[in-house]
């Protein structure tokens, strides 16, 4: 199948860079517990998404782009490129903040399809419409390493107590310097403190369970020991 010509705009607003409200609000809120993990990505419900961007933003539109089929004679969710894969588009509107993003149909492998099924066309709409909400700012920090080439590992930033950032590569490197970090902490409000800076590292390391619990482990060792010295301080 083929399509007619369509010309994509992504308008994804980077020619002038001038962090709106709707970036600001959009890009503090903490979506890791609406995240799941499959095939080795990370997915954010669709649907807590755009729930969570209507009630900040009530008026947000967004519009599942149709294009035209072979024949003229009906438009379809999709459009096929020349090789015959299937692509979705979706645009979302916030506050007069228009971006497209365009996403590959996939099987349940993750591998691109051509005459995609109507369960494999809404599964990729809905992806394509929470990143498209990502160029917004909701759950950016998600995508952060998926354009990396094969091989590499996504570089990190831990930042201690005193507001120094470290960027490193790797979770167990990410780990190590956590582990590192905590006991430079010198009362609870740092060490809670430093925890909460740390909020995108620490969805980076729940993806592996062990590390993840060693640095758990070792925080509240450590908020134990700084609250029984502090409450002998206080007798």
């Amino acid at each position: 199948m083929a399509t007619t010509a369509v010309l994509l705009i992504f308008v994804h607003n980077i020619g002038e860079f001038n962090m709106s409200s709707v970036w600001e609000t959009l890009s503090q809120i903490d979506v890791s517990e609406h995240t799941e993990e499959k095939n080795g990505l990370t997915y954010l419900s669709w649907a807590w998404a755009w729930g969570i961007v209507k009630k900040h933003y009530p008026k947000t539109t967004f519009t599942k782009n149709l294009y035209s089929s072979a024949n003229n004679d009906c438009t379809l969710p999709y459009m096929i490129d020349p090789a015959g894969y299937a692509f979705v588009s979706v645009t979302v509107d916030i506050e007069g903040e228009t971006q497209t993003e365009v996403l590959p149909v996939l099987n349940h492998a993750n591998k691109a399809v051509s005459q995609p099924d109507s369960f494999q066309v809404n599964t990729a709409l809905q992806r394509c419409l929470t990143k498209c909400l990502a160029f917004h700012g909701l759950g950016h920090y998600i995508y952060a390493g998926e354009d990396l080439p094969e091989g590499a590992e996504q570089k990190i930033v831990v930042e201690n107590s005193n507001g120094n950032k470290k960027e490193v590569e790797g979770l167990s490197t990410v780990a190590e310097v956590f582990n590192t970090f905590i006991p430079e902490c010198k009362t609870l409000k740092e060490l809670r403190a430093f925890w909460g800076a740390n909020k995108n590292a620490i969805s980076a390391l729940e993806k592996d369970k062990t590390l993840y619990d060693s640095v758990l482990k070792k925080f509240t060792g450590y908020a134990k020991t700084l609250e029984a010295n502090e409450k002998g301080e206080a007798a």
